[in-house]
């Protein structure tokens, strides 16, 4: 059984109100990463806050808390090499029963697990989490590993996480729709030290070391060399730009799985002379300073870390619209935006910002504005006190012998009630899934009602996710075809959509092959005055469909799937976004299968009788 130990007691009153927040901030540490990086920001500020008293525990020595003793934290290392995963608990559960904790804060799986047992245990009376990102893709052992973790963390964050803290606002909306409180989850962006984000070492100095000429372009990347961040795009692009620009140089700074795979392709492809692979190390800034251009070509991030230093540092920067990247930049302000897995738009973007240096050099400028006035570790930094401001308040909490609400027989209950919770919600989620398949499949035998309403609809709306393929190809089919109706306008959006995103390429090429001309769309998000203005929605899966129900209950009952009027075609339209081109071919042929009845039914009033 998991020695007990004796919490201090906690009594508040209204003198505790003025007193310092004692802030323990728990984490694995076992990389020097985006979330290691934003750990050592956020305490760079922490430590400068008079009613702010902070300790940090880590799991691992590194970095992180070479780091930390520099800025005068107090730093404990339980390392998780010498220790069970019973060692590390009951080491942190000892650690913070000798201190007064108001707050404990994690950030991954594991010490989010660990973190929020030991503060039951300890009576510490909030538990904060940070989601720095959302699970890279997984197979194997690795992936059943990460299921296991994952249903912890749930389970953990159920039951003793009081705030979720998201560094981007999609990420914020991925766990709301996962089912965590949405009251819980609040939104706040990684932010960086200015005055630590500078060049050591002349950018010359720099590219002789790495064996680079002055004047020669250089474009490079800094980050793990792991599938999500998509080197290899880099890397496929770089072909491209070396036949505009011959002598171009590539820099890949970073360690990782990935590392003799993208050396390998860079071979296969005749560039490896061209790029310049770079181990993590400590004078990071300078060679991202001897860049001419930075490239984020990543599949999915947060907020991140390597983005912010580079627009820091007044670097032109291209990067993939993912994630919480658009909330960063925005795209011919302070950066490209450009789509994942194209490598063509990829090296376009760098070929434009490399034709014309003073338009590369303003986008710089204004890059590093963007990070001064809203990416700023003051910015993040003050947005957090003031969440832990109002998580730590005034109130009575029991002695431990008034009725032992943390005795471990307790803590187990509360465990498996947090893990009885998320059962619950999945079951009501499944049901909710075959109730909505069962009330759209009822519309397919039962198709007049809708037809009708269609027959005297002067609104529709087209949704899915991120309005980058599927309804914007829906929408524009639907209104070729009714070129020869005026007055019904077809709109399209997207629930999860990002404003001015453009089309996914393939998307852009294949529907161009079917008289669909894409070119100047750009994605919308759904809003409210948009559903308000539609009388009948298409939505392509039940997913959506639910979504659209819960954002906007009074729309549901004129909210469908696309292929409600096409029972010859499957219920749901699959998202083509991962697939190859194939997989779009499929998709447009699915959707044009499902528009054709919609037509008719909408142009059925012009119809003789």
């Amino acid at each position: 059984m998991l020695p007990l130990v004796t919490p201090w007691p906690r009594t508040f009153s209204s003198v505790d109100t003025c007193r310092e927040i004692r802030v323990c901030h728990v984490m694995s540490a076992d990389l020097w990463a985006g979330a290691e990086v934003q750990v050592g920001t956020v305490a760079s500020f922490l430590v400068r806050r008079p009613e702010v008293k902070l300790c940090v525990v880590l799991f691992n020595e590194g970095r992180l808390a070479r780091e930390l003793r520099m800025l005068g934290v107090e730093v404990e290392v339980i390392d998780e090499r010498q220790h069970t995963a019973l060692g590390v608990l009951v080491s942190l559960t000892r650690f913070l029963s000798s201190r007064r904790v108001d707050i404990v804060h994690t950030h991954r799986y594991k010490d989010t697990v660990l973190g929020s047992i030991a503060a039951k245990l300890t009576r510490v009376p909030v538990v904060i989490r940070t989601v720095h990102g959302l699970p890279e893709p997984m197979h194997g052992w690795d992936r059943v590993k990460f299921r296991i973790y994952d249903a912890l963390d749930r389970v953990a964050l159920s039951c003793f996480a009081d705030r979720i803290i998201a560094v981007s606002n999609g990420i914020g909306d991925s766990l709301a729709a996962a089912g965590y409180r949405r009251s819980s989850v609040i939104p706040i962006h990684n932010g960086i030290d200015l005055a630590k984000v500078e060049v050591a070492r002349d950018r010359d100095a720099v590219r002789r070391e790495l064996g680079i000429a002055p004047g020669v372009l250089t474009i490079g990347t800094a980050g793990r060399l792991s599938p999500v961040k998509a080197q290899v795009d880099l890397i496929r692009a770089a072909r491209r730009i070396i036949e505009k620009v011959a002598d171009t140089r590539f820099v890949i700074v970073g360690d990782g799985p990935l590392r003799d795979a993208l050396t390998t392709t860079a071979a296969q492809l005749g560039v490896d002379s061209a790029c310049c692979f770079v181990a993590s190390r400590p004078d990071i800034l300078d060679l991202v300073g001897a860049m001419d251009i930075f490239v984020l070509p990543s599949l999915h991030e947060g907020i991140p870390m390597a983005l912010l230093e580079a627009m820091a540092l007044g670097k032109p920067v291209v990067a993939t619209a993912v994630g919480g990247v658009p909330e960063v930049l925005t795209d011919r302000v302070n950066g490209l935006l450009v789509p994942p897995r194209d490598d063509a738009a990829l090296a376009d973007a760098c070929l434009a910002l490399a034709a014309d240096r003073p338009w590369a050099q303003s986008l710089g400028a204004t890059a590093r504005r963007t990070v001064a006035e809203r990416f700023s570790h003051d910015v993040s930094g003050e947005t957090l006190l003031d969440t832990y401001r109002s998580v730590v308040r005034p109130r009575p909490v029991p002695e431990r012998t008034s009725g032992g609400d943390f005795s471990a027989p307790a803590l187990a209950w509360e465990l498996v009630r947090g893990l009885v919770q998320i059962v619950r919600r999945r079951t009501t989620d499944a049901l909710e899934v075959r109730r909505e398949r069962w009330r759209m499949n009822q519309v397919r035998r039962r198709p007049d009602q809708l037809a009708a309403t269609l027959a005297t609809a002067k609104g529709i709306l087209v949704a899915c996710h991120g309005n980058i393929i599927r309804s914007p190809f829906a929408a524009r089919l639907m209104s070729r075809c009714l070129s020869t109706r005026p007055g019904v306008r077809i709109a399209s959006a997207g629930l999860g959509a990002v404003a001015g995103n453009p089309p996914h390429p393939t998307a852009l090429q294949l529907a161009a092959t079917r008289a669909v001309d894409l070119t100047d769309h750009t994605a919308s998000p759904v809003e409210t005055k948009i559903v308000a203005a539609s009388d009948v929605i298409f939505v392509m899966d039940i997913r959506q469909l639910i979504t659209m129900g819960k954002r906007f209950p009074e729309a549901r009952s004129k909210t469908f799937l696309l292929t409600c009027l096409a029972s010859d075609v499957p219920l749901e339209v699959a998202d083509p976004v991962d697939g190859d081109e194939q997989c779009f071919q499929k998709c447009f042929e699915h959707v044009s299968r499902a528009v054709h009845p919609i037509m008719e039914a909408l142009c059925a009033r012009t119809l003789p009788r």
